[in-house]
């Protein structure tokens, strides 16, 4: 079972689960085979994918380009691409997914994709502002370091015919 926060439990939830954890709640009573049950029906339920680093671009008209590493990327979908107009949430749509050799930049690290973006700067509408924010630095490394069959990545090998020489025919 994956750990989950405050934020994905609801408050009666986050109630009992705080009762339990400071031992206002002795161990054999109701509100912990409720919690027990909360759980269970939350089991259910997909968890949200958890941001490890996230690359943000700002250009001059206000737009930002997201690029976003989460802690269960595969190798084939490593980066996700965001477009986002200002500081709602609301307007955050998504863009593309991106294998970890995105555009061919010599390690999968955030920081050379900002370079590359940032070589791409269009006269009209320049960039104005790049940050790069590493939220679980362990975890991030960790993607980065990872070889590719690790990451999901299946490695096929296909024999190829080519002709023997025959070594008994000699002239």
């Amino acid at each position: 079972m994956q750990s989950r926060t405050f934020t994905q439990l609801d408050r009666r939830q986050a109630r009992v689960f705080k009762a339990i954890r400071i031992g206002t709640v002795p161990p054999n009573s109701e509100a912990v085979s409720e919690f027990a049950e909360l759980i269970g029906a939350l089991e259910d339920q997909p968890v949200k994918p958890v941001v490890v680093a996230r690359l943000t671009i700002t250009r001059q008209n206000g737009w930002k380009t997201i690029i976003e590493v989460e802690s269960g990327s595969t190798f084939s979908s490593f980066f996700k691409y965001y477009k986002q107009f200002g500081r709602k949430r609301s307007t955050k749509t998504w863009i593309r997914t991106a294998n970890r050799n995105d555009g061919g930049i010599r390690s999968p690290r955030l920081e050379n994709i900002a370079e590359k973006l940032a070589t791409i700067q269009s006269m009209s509408n320049p960039v104005s502002k790049v940050t790069i924010r590493i939220l679980d630095k362990r975890a991030y490394q960790a993607l980065i370091n990872a070889r590719p069959d690790q990451l999901g990545l299946t490695h096929t090998s296909i024999p190829l015919p080519f002709a023997r020489f025959n070594e008994a025919r000699t002239s």
